[in-house]
């Protein structure tokens, strides 16, 4: 799970475009990339929320999106980053700023209401621990007593809660990549709550019974060292449904524009071939 935000300079309309439609296209058109992550979701922030209507506040540094990629195993990640099609397109585009939050989680507990479908507005919790809790004192607490009062305190309810716990990883077998970049591990777990739109999720941080469940002093979590973000979900593609999954990605047909692309090569397109030289062709 990736929060990041654009360059400084940059406006946050270039910046999406840039991140939602170059990088997509450079995604789904790069094999070691559709080879590794099994799913791949962006989500772009809600501009104009008060922070102080939410049950963490949000961050100073003004994050402007969360990308989740979900992968088989964790050494899949680096894949990609030891593959040439995706160190010569992939690697030489950077879009935002240096600054981001990246943590490598797995998903622990989930719960849908009756009838949930996908949509609407999420709120996440990019969560802390309290000081003093062990890991696995944190993670009991955390799925039990704070999922409780998340679902169950207040007169409104997400229509999905889904918490991800950080996972360690060796941060050594990831040199070269993000997660030798960021600070690996500096949260305990990401929580997702989903709404079917802006106003449902404020009256339910507002709510005082649900403030009064989640904020209370046996928190598990950290309130001061947590951060919020309202995003609207993208998700790019899921092979992770079975029968439901996303179509094939067109640079595994070989018969494709992308595949024969990717065959050719990603350098010298305008380079006449020593077979059409004699001719003037390119």
């Amino acid at each position: 799970m990736l929060v990041s935000r654009r360059k400084p300079g940059d406006t946050q309309e270039k910046y999406f475009y840039e991140w939602g439609i170059i990088h997509v296209a450079l995604m789904i058109t790069t094999p070691s990339v559709m080879r590794t992550f099994r799913r791949y979701a962006q989500h772009f922030t809600v501009n104009g929320v008060d922070g102080g209507r939410l049950l963490y506040p949000l961050s100073d540094m003004a994050w402007d999106n969360f990308a989740d990629h979900w992968l088989d195993k964790p050494e899949d990640n680096l894949v990609p980053f030891l593959s040439d099609d995706y160190m010569q397109r992939m690697h030489p585009h950077n879009f935002g700023d240096s600054n981001f939050v990246i943590e490598y989680t797995r998903e622990t507990f989930r719960h849908d209401e009756p009838g949930f479908a996908p949509g609407g507005v999420k709120l996440v919790h990019v969560v802390r621990s309290r000081p003093g809790l062990s890991a696995d004192a944190f993670a009991a607490a955390w799925r039990e007593q704070q999922a409780g009062a998340l679902l169950g305190a207040g007169a409104t309810r997400p229509g999905r809660l889904v918490q991800s716990l950080h996972a360690e990883v060796d941060k050594e077998d990831f040199e070269g990549t993000l997660f030798e970049l960021a600070g690996v591990g500096g949260y305990a777990g990401v929580e997702e709550l989903w709404f079917d739109g802006l106003d449902a999720l404020l009256r339910f941080t507002g709510d005082p019974d649900v403030r009064a469940a989640v904020l209370g002093q046996d928190s598990p979590v950290d309130a001061a060292g947590t951060f919020s973000m309202v995003v609207t979900e993208r998700v790019v593609y899921d092979y992770t449904r079975g029968a439901e999954s996303s179509p094939t990605p067109a640079v595994f047909d070989t018969g494709s524009l992308e595949a024969v692309i990717d065959r050719q090569g990603y350098g010298g397109w305008n380079e006449l071939g020593r077979d059409d030289r004699s001719e003037g062709r390119a």
